[in-house]
């Protein structure tokens, strides 16, 4: 976590990230100055005036014409921030725009002065105030802990006893800046050694954590490209700069010694324009004709409109304009259908000439569908967007990718995909690397990281990308019947099958938030419903999972297959997204269907955190990965589904038949040990036998779906009939068009019950926090990323481990890594 941040001398920060004219010296006497009682007193909302008091006449003499005004915000959490990422957040002082509407937004009756409510849509600038410095997430000079160091060197030397607390100043993130004032110089004259920065204990943990989460809101609420705040202990102030690869931190200086250090940076900022502010400049402000325009556009589906409306006149959320160029539009003409039995009316089938000759295409969008909770990595936001050109609905997905030759991009993979035919992944209209007239929006924090320690590697650079799709899908969770649900999964694995048999493309990231519903009217006006597999992002070419030198782990943790969990460093292959698969469905019935824990909350809730979210690190690994799947391994090798439906019925004979491939493949691949292959369960069972006529043919030309069962009984011991029935799509998928062809009668007997994760026992845990989040358009990042990508990139990606303390800071591997929260999961430590 750490490894994201990097520490500038303050005088060098300004330079590159601040430049511009200093105030004017004639303004000095405008400005009140500050009581030295109440800088280095504990009362922070007096503190939070006082600074407002200093902020506003700077602001006021500023002549920009994007002027802000200083409040104190520290009291007054945001009340439209409901529903969203860690609500009733409040900030001690914001920087607001003096327009309209945001003054508008942030006044409240009775808040007067420098007193207004937090408004997270509006915030140009927010400043953190802290009074003790055990709360304190990074280093500052605090006279009380010298007091302490004097102490506790006189009892040292036979003097008196220092006492008190231990302060800890032993973090691991050393400063960059080595300076006058910084480091400790050697008695031999060599140069001092940096001083670490960031600070330890559980204090100054949750405070970097709280520090992450505003900025993760600022980046989950407006359009930023990068982020100032301001970071003030006792007189003393360090200024940060945030964007998605890390943080940048300045040196501290103390402004109340001398006041003009606090003004330099409040003039500074107050004279930068937007985009030097941090803010995207290819997104504007919605008119209300546009905004119109979208509410009343024809939805191609019940759940597009839903969306739709629920994205516009939300409190709090501006409707803005994004701006892509005309060469980002994807030629259709080359690609084949989504599915064969789909069927768009005429009236939502827009022309393409329609477009114009403009040479930008617009999408309006309000309030996002889905968003992820970091501050730094691929900070994905979904969008239900108004196509201006087109006048239609489509979904907006607009993230941060990183610069290495195996990252693919997703537009040219779903064009690629359809164009060769491949079924059930969405229609790509638009996708680029965002652009603006300064160039390729990217980070830049990367270049002042330290080199991993672990690994000799920088953090790779990441760029601005944004993909445009056709459909607008329903998450998994909206299901209608439990036949539904497998028919969705089913065609799902169709696409990652064709992907796969056709070029090769390994998708890495199966999980139930990548699994779409897809609702459309037929030609006789029936309902109809077809399974989409979504957000590619994370795909990778077969050539490159076999030839990777430093292979790792992809994917959503709770969907992770059991191997790549326990063993970090394993190639991932077709039988971990295979597996992947199995895990989804078991989550959904866990979620949806009556089984043998329905109305055993507490044991559902137990199960469920073992089973999934469970991790821990082991005592002797150098590098700290997290380790997991010990619950799943356990359970694939019983070969008995995780969950217990009623028996007896299609579900639980699919479950009974993907629990025993998977049981035969870690037979196969991982073979127990005699020290524990005797409290292992031996295979047991046969395959269920079909017995079913149905609609559902074989697309695949491999037909002779009984050829699953042809190995008949499976023997008692474990070895006999160890097989790798998941090296390839076959019988993982023969399983499903088995189930699907079972007669209606036998699919009613399933008994579908409401979401069993929103129970109350299940309140305020991470299991009803991950099924709240992936109820949404896409998969919220909650990933790990391949490995040791070193031979493709010359600034390659280290390795990635879970994140190991309670913060919200993580970096793009970390993000993509990490189990769901660390707050319900398990602590065990494997050996």
């Amino acid at each position: 976590m750490r490894r994201m941040f990097s520490e500038l001398g303050f005088d060098d920060f300004l330079d590159r990230f601040m430049p511009g004219p200093d105030m004017p010296t004639m303004l000095t006497k405008e400005i009140p100055g500050m009581s030295k009682a109440v800088l280095l007193g504990t009362e922070d909302n007096n503190i939070c005036d006082e600074l407002c008091k200093v902020a506003q006449p700077i602001f006021e003499h500023c002549s920009n014409e994007d002027r802000l005004v200083a409040k104190n915000t520290g009291h007054n959490p945001d009340d439209s921030d409901c529903e969203d990422y860690s609500e009733n957040l409040e900030v001690d002082v914001s920087f607001y725009p003096v327009d309209d509407d945001a003054k508008g937004d942030y006044t409240r009756p009775g808040l007067i002065g420098s007193l207004a409510a937090t408004r997270w849509a509006w915030i140009s600038l927010l400043v953190e105030v802290k009074t003790d410095h055990k709360h304190c997430a990074f280093e500052f000079e605090d006279e009380k802990v010298e007091k302490k160091d004097v102490g506790r060197k006189k009892a040292a030397d036979g003097g008196e006893d220092g006492g008190g607390d231990t302060e800890h100043h032993d973090g691991p993130q050393e400063s960059a800046a080595v300076g006058k004032g910084q480091g400790h110089a050697t008695d031999d004259g060599d140069p001092p050694t940096p001083r670490p920065f960031v600070r330890t204990g559980e204090a100054a943990e949750r405070a970097l954590g709280c520090m992450g989460k505003y900025i993760a809101k600022l980046f989950r609420r407006q359009h930023r490209l990068h982020i100032f705040t301001l970071y003030v202990f006792k007189g003393q102030v360090r200024v940060l700069r945030s964007d998605r690869a890390g943080t940048i931190v300045s040196t501290p200086v103390n402004f109340e010694a001398d006041p003009s250090l606090l003004h330099k940076v409040l003039w500074r900022y107050a004279c930068m324009n937007q985009v030097e502010r941090g803010f995207d400049p290819t997104v504007t402000r919605a008119t209300v004709e546009e905004i119109e325009a979208m509410r009343s556009c024809p939805a191609m589906n019940d759940a597009a409109g839903a969306y739709r409306d629920a994205a516009l006149d939300q409190p709090g959320w501006p409707v803005y304009k994004i701006t892509m160029r005309r060469g980002d539009l994807i030629d259709q003409r080359s690609m084949q259908p989504i599915a064969d039995e789909f069927y768009e009316p005429e009236k939502l089938s827009i022309p393409e000439d329609r477009v114009g000759t403009s040479d930008e295409v617009c999408f309006i969008v309000g309030k996002h569908r889905s968003a992820t909770n970091s501050p730094a990595g691929r900070g994905m936001r979904g969008y239900i967007a108004y196509d201006v050109s087109r006048r239609r609905l489509v979904f907006l997905k607009d993230y941060w990718r990183p610069c290495i030759k195996s990252s693919l991009f997703e537009g040219e993979v779903l064009h690629s995909l359809r164009s060769v035919g491949v079924r059930y992944v969405p229609t790509p209209l638009a996708a680029g690397i965002v652009q603006d007239e300064m160039g390729v929006q990217e980070t830049c924090t990367q270049d002042f990281l330290p080199v991993d320690e672990r690994t000799g590697f920088y953090a790779p650079r990441q760029e601005h990308y944004r993909l445009v799709v056709k459909e607008i899908g329903e998450p998994l969770d909206k299901h209608k019947t439990p036949k539904e649900l497998v028919k969705v999964m089913w065609h799902a694995l169709h696409a990652h099958r064709q992907a796969w048999q056709d070029q090769k493309l390994l998708h890495c990231d199966i999980s139930a938030g990548n699994i779409l519903i897809l609702r459309y009217l037929d030609r006789r006006g029936k309902e109809q419903a077809i399974g989409l597999l979504i957000d590619w992002e994370m795909c990778r070419y077969q050539i490159y999972l076999e030839t990777m030198s430093r292979p790792g782990r992809s994917g959503t943790w709770e969907f992770m297959s059991a191997r790549l969990l326990r063993y970090p460093g394993r190639r991932h292959e077709v039988a971990d997204d295979l597996e992947a698969f199995v895990h989804v469905l078991e989550w959904i019935c866990f979620r949806f269907i009556k089984h043998t824990l329905t109305n055993k909350s507490a044991a559902l809730k137990m199960e469920i955190l073992h089973t999934y979210e469970a991790y821990g690190f082991k005592d002797d690994d150098p590098n700290g990965q997290a380790i997991g799947g010990h619950q799943k391994e356990a359970n694939i090798r019983s070969g008995m589904p995780a969950v217990g439906v009623d028996p007896y019925t299609p579900l639980s004979e699919l479950l009974k038949t993907l629990a025993v491939l998977c049981q035969r493949h870690y037979y196969a691949v991982e073979p127990m040990t005699k020290s524990t292959s005797a409290s292992s369960s031996a295979l047991t069972g046969d395959l269920p036998v079909d017995d079913g006529m149905s609609e559902f043919s074989h697309p695949f030309g491999d037909g002779n779906e009984s050829s699953s069962d042809s190995e008949g009984e499976i023997p008692i011991t474990p070895a006999a009939k160890a097989s790798e029935t998941l090296s390839t799509h076959k019988k993982v998928f023969d399983a499903f068009l088995k189930a699907l062809r079972k007669p209606a009668q036998q699919w009613a007997k399933v008994v579908r019950t409401t979401d069993q994760f929103k129970k109350p026992a299940f309140q305020g845990s991470t299991v009803t926090q991950c099924s709240a989040s992936r109820s949404s358009q896409q998969s919220l990042g909650l990933k790990r990323s391949h490995e040791g990508e070193s031979m493709d990139s010359e600034r390659p990606e280290s390795p990635k481990r879970a994140r190991t303390t309670k913060t919200d800071f993580q970096s793009l591997e970390e993000e993509r890594e990490r189990p769901s929260c660390d707050c319900c999961v398990s602590s065990l430590r494997y050996h």
